[in-house]
């Protein structure tokens, strides 16, 4: 995260963003429960947030960058900022913050998120673990409401507005779907951007109060549990047909190989893509174990599924992958948000 090295240097601007929103819901969450703990996570959201690198010329994600090459990082500061900002709103805070008045992190915010809009990146793609957009401007719509403030570099119908750019995108993708699936699905993180695509068309229908969205959200959530060419769920355990050979060590080694229990519940894997990779590695159980490839009849010249251990591809999944998961069967079970933000 930090390469150069030592107390003080900066931080690339996705990680800075995405560590400040977390650490600025961890004091949300514990702050009654635990507050020494949470006063800690305030004090690093700050510290985290005020060491962002604001000129990076390039995003650290992994070594080699060019394995998952992160190209944004506005929407990032802009969730982070966000976060501070309702954390800091109710007053009462501890001792040790670099900034104490919540309206430094809400200005904050509407800068990043008018960068954003008026980036490079503007609508490119939609919620999922490469941009966060999606739910930094969710977030930033109600903290100005909250704040009931006027004079920021973006409005609420700004954000409004570019939630609309991206969600009408995904209505034309869905257009040349049989299925009416709002991502490509010969690209990487199909499944992570369907429960995306939910989470966005429910925020969508409250901040709006129209239906706009409201079916192809529901749609999009579908695509992804199984109304699909290949007709899988996947997500782990949602479904009678999910993936059973997932390439993930425990799971391979320690759970089922046909779907009964132990299996890797909730995760989401890649999904389909356009190639389906193959090898092996010394330890690995074979899965299929008949060798059989199920899905093959589905397939078309661009994508492609395969339940077949090897193939990260495909049936890989991983905690950034299946985030946006829990957060749209949320809003399907429990509807608008209530309360305070």
């Amino acid at each position: 995260m930090n390469t150069a090295g030592g107390a003080g240097a900066q931080i690339s601007p996705n990680l800075a963003g995405r560590l400040a929103a977390d650490f600025a819901q961890c004091y949300q969450v514990f702050k009654t429960s635990n507050p020494t703990y949470a006063n800690q996570c305030l004090v690093s959201a700050e510290h985290i947030f005020d060491l962002a690198n604001t000129t990076p010329s390039s995003l650290l994600t992994v070594a080699p960058n060019s394995f998952y090459p992160e190209t944004e990082w506005r929407d990032d500061l802009e969730l982070g900022a966000t976060e501070i900002y309702f954390a800091l709103q109710p007053g009462n805070l501890p001792g040790g913050l670099p900034h104490t008045d919540p309206m430094f992190y809400l200005t904050a915010a509407a800068n990043w998120a008018n960068a954003y809009i008026h980036g490079p990146n503007d609508a490119a793609d939609t919620l999922n673990l490469y941009d966060v957009s999606g739910l930094a401007h969710y977030e930033l719509y109600r903290a100005i409401g909250l704040a009931g403030a006027s004079g920021l570099a973006v409005t609420q119908a700004d954000l409004l507005s570019d939630l609309n750019k991206q969600l009408s995108k995904a209505v034309t993708q869905a257009g040349t779907d049989p299925f009416g699936f709002g991502f490509p699905w010969a690209t990487y993180d199909t499944t992570s951007h369907g429960a995306g695509l939910a989470v966005m068309a429910s925020e969508y229908t409250f901040l709006s109060g129209t239906n706009t969205y409201t079916d192809f959200g529901t749609r999009w959530l579908a695509n992804i549990l199984g109304t699909n060419a290949w007709g899988t769920s996947l997500i782990v355990g949602d479904g009678s047909t999910f993936p059973d050979c997932m390439q993930h060590q425990v799971a391979n080694l320690a759970g089922s190989l046909n779907g009964s229990p132990p299996v890797l519940l909730g995760a989401a894997v890649e999904g389909p893509n356009s190639f389906a990779a193959k090898g092996t590695l010394t330890g690995m159980r074979t899965c299929p174990q008949n060798g059989a490839d199920v899905f093959a009849q589905f397939n078309n010249t661009k994508a492609v599924y395969k339940d077949f251990v090897p193939s990260f591809f495909t049936v890989e999944p991983a905690i950034d992958l299946t985030a946006s998961s829990p957060l749209a069967f949320a809003w399907q079970i429990a509807g608008a948000p209530s309360g305070t933000p």
